[in-house]
């Protein structure tokens, strides 16, 4: 049976998706019925913690190895402080998901303001929680005197795999669903639910899927870039020989850096997967959380290139500095040499 032909206005139209997911939102399990979106998003934050932990590990063995004559130096990354530092996130992470949930749909909060803070109403936006729940966890980390920058180079890559899997997640609570279409990678949910969008049984683009991709492939970048550029193909006359050059961290990939950067890999992915929302567009094609999300790589290149202009002029200061004292010293000879010199 061929598709039917697209409607001339109007965009909600029963259109038979392609990839039918044909399966129970729920599962019950010792009397007990939990949704399986929540169990593998509790799973993949998991997953995230883990790698951090991992990460830290490895990274503070490598730290002692290259400095093994004052291995207590600096402040360590202790497994049992990345505990702390996952729960600080909470109340930003909420605080901020309410506040961006706000912004999205502000006609209606600015007519009931005291619904913000109501908790059984509406839900929560990702951006401005990501952003809170990074900055109140950067806060419990500097309460417990950690390595702030070395954390934020450990969680760079299990962020965005938490994310990443978290979307994907979705996918089984049939929430995040798209633009209605008959794309052929559109899809629906026949069965009754619980699902979380609206008309789970209509054709739908799978942005929460498209997200979570995306992010995934972020995170494998990250990894996986470097490496690869590390491999050279060398000539010995006629032999060609593959080979690796030493290892050299690039600069955006080193400590503090490195976060900013997943973050604003992170920002643009979500950006893109935006477009096929169902959000209303309110400056031009863009949502309001496309418009926070661009900040965010806006303010980290006015940051770099802010840090950059800064060690310039501290590079410049410190010339000038150290001309001056050089003219200064190459005075004071001739000077004691006039004095010396019998008056006529």
């Amino acid at each position: 049976m061929g598709r039917p032909p697209r409607a001339g206005t109007g965009t909600l139209r029963a259109v038979f998706a392609v990839i039918r997911l044909d399966f129970d939102a729920t599962v019950t399990w010792l009397g007990w019925t939990v949704r399986l979106e929540t169990l593998v998003i509790a799973a993949a934050v998991f997953i995230g913690i883990a790698l951090a932990g991992i990460g830290a590990g490895r990274m503070q063995a490598r730290l002692d190895r290259l400095d093994e004559d004052h291995p207590q130096r600096q402040p360590r990354l202790r497994r049992d402080d990345l505990i702390l530092i996952a729960f600080g996130a909470v109340p930003g992470a909420v605080v901020g998901g309410r506040l961006g949930y706000a912004l999205i749909h502000f006609d209606y909060y600015r007519a009931n303001p005291a619904a913000v803070a109501d908790p059984s109403q509406g839900g929560l936006a990702l951006t401005l929680g990501v952003l809170l729940g990074i900055r109140s966890a950067m806060g419990v980390a500097r309460l417990l005197a950690a390595p702030v920058g070395r954390w934020l180079h450990v969680a760079s890559v299990p962020l965005l795999v938490g994310l990443g899997l978290s979307k994907l997640a979705m996918v089984l609570g049939g929430a995040g669903q798209g633009q209605y279409s008959d794309a052929s990678w559109a899809t629906s949910y026949p069965r009754s639910g619980p699902w979380a969008s609206a008309n789970p049984g209509l054709s739908a683009l799978p942005s929460q899927a498209l997200e979570g991709g995306l992010v995934l492939l972020v995170a494998v970048a990250i990894l996986v870039v470097p490496v690869l550029a590390r491999f050279r193909v060398r000539r010995w006359r006629r032999i060609v020989r593959p080979g690796w050059a030493a290892r050299r961290d690039w600069a955006v990939l080193r400590g503090w850096r490195r976060f900013v950067t997943a973050l604003c890999l992170w920002a643009g992915v979500r950006i893109v997967a935006a477009f096929t929302w169902r959000d209303a567009e309110v400056l031009g094609p863009f949502r309001v959380e496309q418009l926070i999300l661009l900040a965010i790589p806006g303010s980290c290149i006015v940051w770099f290139l802010g840090s950059r202009l800064r060690r310039r002029l501290a590079v410049l200061r410190a010339g000038r500095r150290a001309n001056a004292s050089k003219a200064r010293a190459s005075e004071k000879p001739t000077t004691d040499l006039a004095k010396s010199r019998p008056d006529a």
